[in-house]
């Protein structure tokens, strides 16, 4: 077994434009000072970092690396969630789109899908340029909006769905292949890929591809009164990247999963910092050792009731005492009898 690396930091959700949340070398010190050792970086965000520059040249991620390791922290992976989400976009989502890519492929989602793919297989190239083994992604989704089955969907309607995103994705999975990099997708609602049977239908459609993985993320699950654990044991060989966020379902009667129209603070299914919900994560960080993960703990805060610099603070300290020191060997070791094949036969009876 290997030791779970970690803590480590998702840096998306504490991006401003005040230090020391607004460059990649003050928010790396700020995230080194509460513990963490490594960050992932959301590459969308030019603040932090460029992905188009480090498609270009190898100099300006050598200078990244130089940078962090002054700092004394490393990445963890790189994400891609903006870009993916973007490779499949219903049209119904269309406007909301649009204000989270660049100027000049607004209004157009053809552009719009042709920039997000390219921009996830730029993603292949300089993970490879960091050493990294592992990226996060969306999916996207085409027919989330067909999630409830009435009006009656269409025959073929959602296998229609699922080749499509074969057809999109299984050339960018070929990319990473090329980089030995796995694509773990982030299992999500308001994503085609949700749970674990629309999983196995994108596996299906991209031909089982070994470069098609799974970034970890119980809280999508326990809204969503799913198995956590047992998903941990029907996936452990796809499973290659782990954020830790906590998370909370507690159901009125006025409320369920769906959590009607209500903000987060109000919803039966919430998101919470570390050790603020119902999430069991000494099950989980016992699973995945067991499992021999070797990926890092992430950290993604999406609570809607701790200030974020109290549950950065918090989350570092969580980490570290949730991961487990693996043992070299076995608890009994010292009742060792030391015997041999003979003895073997002896005990049971069988003549040599």
């Amino acid at each position: 077994m290997r030791k779970i690396k970690g803590p480590g930091l998702f840096l998306a959700q504490f991006a401003q434009d005040t230090a020391p949340h607004n460059s990649l070398a003050s928010i790396a010190k700020w995230a080194s000072d509460y513990g963490y050792k490594a960050i992932q970086i959301p590459t969308w965000d030019r603040r932090f970092f460029d992905l188009d520059k480090a498609y270009d040249s190898q100099t300006y991620c050598d200078e990244i690396k130089g940078q962090l390791k002054d700092i004394g922290i490393e990445i963890s992976e790189l994400s891609t969630h903006f870009q993916g989400q973007m490779v499949s976009v219903h049209p119904a989502y269309d406007a909301l789109f649009d204000g989270q890519c660049p100027a000049h492929v607004r209004g157009n989602p053809e552009k719009r899908r042709l920039w997000a793919a390219d921009q996830v297989r730029k993603a292949a190239l300089v993970s490879r340029r960091f050493g990294l083994s592992e990226l996060v992604s969306f999916t996207g989704s085409l027919a989330w909006p067909y999630f409830y089955p009435y009006p009656q969907r269409p025959a073929g309607l959602v296998e229609e769905c699922f080749a499509e995103q074969g057809r999109r994705w299984k050339p960018i999975l070929n990319v990473y292949e090329d980089n030995g990099v796995d694509l773990c997708f982030e299992i999500h609602p308001s994503e085609d890929v949700f749970d674990g049977d629309s999983f196995d239908m994108f596996l299906d459609a991209v031909g089982g591809h070994m470069r098609c993985n799974i970034n970890y993320d119980a809280s999508h699950f326990i809204k969503q009164q799913l198995d956590y654990l047992g998903f941990i044991d029907a996936y452990r060989d796809r499973i290659k990247m782990f954020h830790v966020k906590d998370a909370e379902f507690n159901p009125t009667a006025k409320q369920g999963v769906y959590g009607g129209f209500k903000g987060w603070l109000e919803r039966a299914g919430r998101d919470r910092s570390l050790g603020h919900g119902q999430v069991n994560f000494k099950a989980i960080f016992s699973k995945l050792a067991a499992y021999d993960f070797a990926g890092w703990a992430v950290y993604e805060w999406e609570c809607c009731l701790e200030h974020p610099e109290s549950a950065a603070r918090n989350g570092a300290k969580f980490i570290s005492d949730h991961i487990i020191e693996v043992t070299d060997r076995v608890f009994d070791d010292f009742a060792a009898t030391g015997a041999d094949r003979a003895t073997n036969l002896q005990l049971l009876g069988i003549r040599a």
